[in-house]
């Protein structure tokens, strides 16, 4: 039996800490010292966060993340979406100063960025956050795209580009914990045109200054994208990969008119938080200042090509892959899951009958029937519109989706992804296996071989092993250019 989740409300004063914020500034104000915004405390940060200050297990993570997301932008350099923004590109730009990944050619940086981010978010390989329990989350990884046309456009060396991931991601986290963006209508991709200003701006040299002011015409542009697209459907359009390079390219553009003398407001965020009521927890930002966890160490490298709630679904499908001889003889397959993997986008009706990539990607019936038929999932696993198939769409009427209500706690309290997996065979045995948290979690990180495979299953074996060698070398690189000449 489908279920659907229930709806939970929320009740408790409105924006409490948001208030004890503002009355601090307030007395500032009062005093003749200027206002410390959150964009002042995220140009502060942007600014002075230092390579001394980053932990081993950062650099390696944020150089992990470089990887994965520069392999997620090649791979998909013929998709749809991905060939319209590169044509918009070709056609307009008028300098050759950053690299379209994959191709060779080069483009004004802002382009670089539109193109390159929505390559890199258009499999749906890239990586999430794994974030506080009830609290927000992105790919945060929307943003490297537009820190490698900075950083290619000012000559930067490895450790700059470490750096400034470090600073994107952490920027990103203030962000998402911080505030219910899709609660309010807004998709997490926004947080991209928020933290990017911030990110490039340090690339570029920008003063404090002009940070606060490219954070401020950037989020005010570009950083309250609708979301609009996300709901049960049968078609997913293009936006849902072309949404990150519009917050990456609107990112650039903010810091270039900054630095040429462009003003924006402040308070920004401020007016976001206020005026579209939400339970705003400004404490969140306190992380800027901490420095403790950086938020790239808490990073989901997907392990395959689909949404995130699924990936666990798929791990447990694969595993019991290899103890069916025939897809033929299963009779029933039940997944118990949290909501999110068994309801709503991922568990809905129109899940059971996508009829483009973007909806299989976040088909759970869909990406469990393939895992099983196959043995694999993979990019490969998309190849020739399988989700317009007969007998996959048959096999895909045999799975019961079921919310379990341990493993929905679960996912509320602790932030767990797991899934249990059972399957009746024809002659009776039944087979089953449970995920705790899937492969690629911080908690069941990927190891280097891992990684590479995921990435080899993008752009081939020869290239994984040369982008693996290329972004663990990046922190003693001069430039970034072994990364962009893939």
């Amino acid at each position: 039996m489908r279920t659907k989740p229930t709806q939970q409300t929320r009740s408790g004063n409105r924006c409490s800490s948001l208030a004890i914020v503002v009355g601090r500034e307030d007395d500032r104000a009062a005093s003749g010292v200027e206002p410390m915004t959150l964009a002042n405390r995220i140009a502060t940060f942007a600014t002075t966060l230092t390579w001394d200050d980053l932990t081993p297990d950062a650099i390696a993570a944020a150089e992990r993340a470089i990887a994965d997301t520069v392999a997620c932008a090649i791979g998909a350099i013929d998709q749809p979406a991905v060939r319209v923004a590169r044509d918009y590109a070709l056609t307009r730009s008028g300098r050759e100063i950053a690299t379209l990944l994959g191709t060779g050619e080069r483009v004004e940086p802002a382009l670089a960025a539109l193109v390159n981010a929505t390559a890199a978010r258009d499999l749906d390989a890239n990586d999430l956050f794994a974030t506080a329990p009830g609290r927000e989350t992105g790919h945060f990884s929307d943003a490297i795209p537009a820190l490698l046309a900075v950083a290619e456009q000012h000559r930067s060396t490895g450790r700059d580009l470490i750096l400034a991931t470090v600073i994107a991601y952490e920027i990103q986290a203030a962000l998402a914990e911080s505030y219910q963006w899709l609660d309010r209508g807004i998709h997490a991709v926004s947080q991209v045109a928020w933290a990017v200003p911030a990110a490039a701006g340090r690339l570029m040299g920008l003063t404090e200054q002009e940070i606060v002011n490219a954070v401020g015409l950037s989020g005010s542009t570009g950083g309250l994208i609708l979301q609009s697209w996300l709901k049960p459907t049968k078609r997913i359009p293009m936006i849902k990969s072309a949404s990150a390079g519009f917050a990456a390219m609107r990112g650039i553009e903010a810091a270039d008119l900054a630095r040429a003398g462009m003003t924006a407001p402040p308070d920004a965020l401020e007016t976001l938080f206020d005026r579209i009521e939400a339970d705003a927890q400004i404490e969140r930002f306190d992380r800027l200042e901490a420095r403790e966890e950086f938020a790239v160490t808490r990073t989901i490298i997907k392990r395959y090509p689909a949404q995130i709630y699924t990936q666990s679904a798929i791990q447990a499908a694969l595993e019991l892959a290899s103890q069916i001889k025939s897809v033929d003889d299963v009779a029933v397959v039940t997944l118990y899951g949290h909501r999110k993997v068994a309801a709503g986008v991922q568990g809905s009706g129109a899940a059971y009958t996508p009829e483009t990539r973007e909806a299989a990607d976040h088909s759970t019936p869909f990406v469990i029937a393939v895992a099983l038929r196959d043995g694999a999932f993979s990019p490969a696993s998309y190849e020739g519109e399988p989700w317009l198939e007969e007998s996959l769409l048959d096999l895909m009427r045999q799975i019961d989706l079921v919310i379990d209500p341990e493993l929905d706690e679960a996912f509320d309290s602790a932030g767990k992804l797991g899934c249990r997996l059972v399957i009746e065979m024809i002659d009776g045995s039944v087979l089953q296996t449970e995920i705790d948290q899937p492969s690629g979690h911080p908690d069941r990180p990927l190891s280097m071989a891992e990684l590479e495979s995921k990435m080899a299953g993008l752009v081939g074996s020869s290239r994984a092993s040369s982008l693996t060698a290329a972004a663990t070398q990046l922190r003693d690189a001069d430039s970034i250019g072994a990364l962009l000449n893939q």
